[in-house]
C-alpha cells in the first residue's frame, strides 16, 4: 500500500472517531435541551397544583400554587403559608396582591407570559454561548423518576441552574441557583405537585375576608412611559457580556417630584432592572455605594453623576456594579464592545 493511500486511511479513521466521541455529546446536551423545553411547555399548558419551600438568604417560606388552563385563559393564586399569610391572585393580565396584615389589596397589570412561580431557565441559541449545558442525569426526587438537568455559567456576571425535571409529568420537581464557588443561593423544593383536571373557580378567590380593605391601582399612582428620545434618558456605554438593554423608559413613581429613568437588561435567564434618580446628593459619604444581597438577589445603590442610581437583579454583586459604572446621561450612541471581566475563573459544578 502506497504511503498517500495509508495516509488518507489513516485520516479516515481519526474523523470517525472524532465523530463517535462528539456525536454522544451532542446529543446529550440536545436532550437537555428537550426537557427544559418541556419542562416550561408544561408549566405554561398544564393545570396543577402544589405545595413548595422557598429558601434564600437563610430564610425559607413554604407557600401553595395553584395554576389553571382553560379555554386559553390562566388563572393563578399562590398563597404564604407563613407569617403574614399574603396571596397573589392573577386573572388574565389582572394581578392583585392581598396583604390581610395591611389590610390592603394591590392591582396591577402584568403580560400574560410571566407567571407567579420564580422563574426556571431557559436555554436556546442566544443563552448557549454564555451557559453550558451538562448530560442529563437520571435522579429522584420525592420518590418520583427525574431528570437532573444544570446550566454551568462560563463567565462571572451570572449564575447557574440546576432543576430536576418529573420524568412523567415534565413540571419542576426542584430548582437550585448557585455562585461560582457552587454555593446554593436559591432553591426551591416542592413538597407536592400534581397535575389537576379542574380546578373549582372558588379557588381564585382570596382565603380571608376583603371586607374593608384599601384598594390600591397601580395606573393610579406608576405611570410607564417609553421614551422615544434617545437622549432624554440615560444610556449605557457597555454591558456585561451577554446582557442587552430589552427595555428603556421613564417612571413617575409614588412620593417622586421628578420621573426617573429605567433600563431593562437580560441575557436571556437573569434579568437586571437600572433606576436613575433626579440629582440628589448623598447624606453620607456611607451611601456613596451601598450593596446588599439576599439568597441570588442583589441590589446596589451609588450615586453616578449626582444622580441616585439602584441596580437591582438575580445577578452577581460585581455585574451590578459594572452595568452601575458604565451608564452614562450622554445621549447614545452605537454600543461597544462588552465589558470583560479581569480574568475570568473556571466555572464550578456545585
Amino acid at each position: 500500500m502506497s504511503t498517500p493511500r495509508r495516509q488518507r486511511i489513516v485520516q479516515r479513521w481519526r474523523i470517525a472517531f472524532v465523530v463517535a466521541l462528539v456525536a454522544p455529546v451532542a446529543a446529550l446536551a440536545d436532550d437537555a435541551r428537550e426537557w427544559l423545553e418541556g419542562m416550561n411547555s408544561a408549566l405554561a399548558e398544564k393545570s396543577y397544583e402544589g405545595t413548595f419551600f422557598h429558601e434564600r438568604g437563610g430564610v425559607s417560606e413554604s407557600l401553595r400554587i395553584h395554576h389553571r388552563i382553560r379555554k386559553g385563559e390562566v388563572a393563578e393564586r399562590l398563597v404564604s403559608l407563613d407569617g403574614s399569610g399574603r396571596e397573589f391572585i392573577r386573572l388574565g393580565d389582572e394581578l392583585s396582591y392581598v396583604l390581610p396584615d395591611q389590610r390592603t389589596i394591590l392591582i396591577e397589570r402584568r403580560p400574560r407570559t410571566v407567571g407567579l412561580l420564580p422563574s426556571f431557565p431557559r436555554f436556546d441559541d442566544r443563552t448557549a454561548r454564555f451557559y453550558r449545558l451538562e448530560p442529563v442525569q437520571r435522579a429522584r426526587f420525592n420518590d418520583r423518576d427525574a431528570r437532573l438537568v444544570t446550566l454551568v455559567p462560563l463567565d462571572p456576571y451570572r449564575y447557574g441552574f440546576r432543576v430536576w425535571i418529573d420524568s412523567r409529568t415534565k413540571l419542576p420537581l426542584k430548582s437550585e441557583l448557585y455562585d461560582r464557588r457552587g454555593q446554593v443561593l436559591e432553591r426551591i423544593a416542592f413538597a407536592s405537585l400534581q397535575v389537576s383536571r379542574d380546578i373549582p373557580d372558588s379557588t381564585f378567590m382570596p382565603g380571608v375576608s376583603t371586607e374593608g380593605f384599601r384598594r390600591i391601582e397601580s395606573d393610579r399612582s406608576v405611570r410607564v412611559r417609553t421614551v422615544n428620545d434617545p437622549g432624554a434618558i440615560w444610556n449605557l456605554r457597555t454591558a456585561p457580556r451577554g446582557f442587552r438593554l430589552t427595555q428603556r423608559a421613564r417612571q413617575t413613581l409614588p412620593g417622586a417630584e421628578e420621573p426617573v429613568s429605567h433600563l431593562v437588561l437580560s441575557d436571556g435567564l437573569a434579568s437586571v432592572s437600572v433606576f436613575i434618580g433626579a440629582r440628589l446628593p448623598p447624606k453620607s459619604a456611607k451611601e456613596i455605594a451601598i450593596e446588599r444581597q439576599i439568597g441570588a438577589s442583589t441590589a446596589f445603590s451609588t450615586f453616578i453623576h449626582g444622580h441616585h442610581v439602584v441596580v437591582v437583579g438575580e445577578v452577581p454583586v460585581q455585574t451590578a456594579k459594572l452595568i452601575a459604572s458604565e451608564l452614562s446621561p450622554e445621549e447614545p450612541g452605537k454600543p461597544q464592545s462588552p465589558a470583560e471581566p479581569e480574568r475570568p475563573s473556571e466555572p464550578v459544578n456545585p
